[in-house]
């Protein structure tokens, strides 16, 4: 099995040799990055070849959202493909959890949850179609505020889709998995979740967890 690569920025050298500790005891989990995070700027990043990096929520003299944010952002202008960003914090916080995945992160990964919860998610990021952490959140997360101005925007952007692709996003709000939507279509798995990147880029999102928390926001999904 290919290994799954791991680049973990930020934090103590303590913080980080206890997440090596953790990881590379795992068989499937190579560390092919480790920095503080002083002075490392996104594009840095973008020369390391890794599948999931781990970010500390404050990195040097920056934010891991922003420095999220800018990556993908360097990574649509330059049309490269990317790795999966987790942000790693202290204590479990569900709103950083949802600023994590605004800032397009699958989710974060807390210590005081204990050294399994970080195998846990690092193996569930394994699939780079995955947005489990978004799932899990919605049912905590109450009855959203409809933004009129989002909503007009999105509405616009979803009205150029063909019919099957709305269906797919339909079948998406239901949270259905890609291989049940692929059933409810009529569509193949690869169709599915091309049709779900193409929603993403007409909406300016750069992973299914953002296009799953705006279709929430909008008052979209099926719950």
């Amino acid at each position: 099995m290919v290994a799954f690569r791991v680049a973990l920025l930020g934090g103590s050298e303590m913080i980080r040799a206890a997440k090596r500790a953790v990881l590379e005891n795992e068989p499937n989990f190579q560390i092919v990055y480790d920095s503080d995070g002083f002075g490392l700027l996104p594009q840095d990043l973008q020369e390391v070849n890794f599948d999931l990096a781990i970010v500390e929520q404050r990195l040097g003299s920056q934010s891991a959202f922003d420095f999220i944010r800018v990556f993908h952002s360097l990574a649509v202008m330059e049309a490269e493909s990317q790795g999966q960003f987790l942000v790693a914090s202290q204590f479990h916080e569900t709103h950083l959890r949802i600023m994590a995945i605004e800032s397009g992160a699958l989710d974060c990964v807390f210590i005081s949850d204990g050294p399994q919860s970080l195998i846990d998610k690092v193996s569930r990021s394994i699939n780079p179609e995955t947005d489990f952490a978004i799932r899990e959140l919605i049912p905590e997360l109450g009855k959203p505020t409809i933004s009129q101005s989002g909503f007009q925007n999105t509405s616009v952007a979803l009205d150029s889709l063909e019919k099957k692709e709305t269906r797919v996003l339909q079948a998406f709000c239901q949270l259905k998995s890609d291989e049940e939507i692929a059933t409810a279509v009529g569509a193949s798995i690869v169709k599915v979740r091309s049709t779900l990147k193409k929603i993403q880029k007409l909406l300016l999102l750069d992973t299914r967890s953002q296009l799953l928390l705006r279709m929430y926001r909008l008052g979209a999904l099926a719950l």
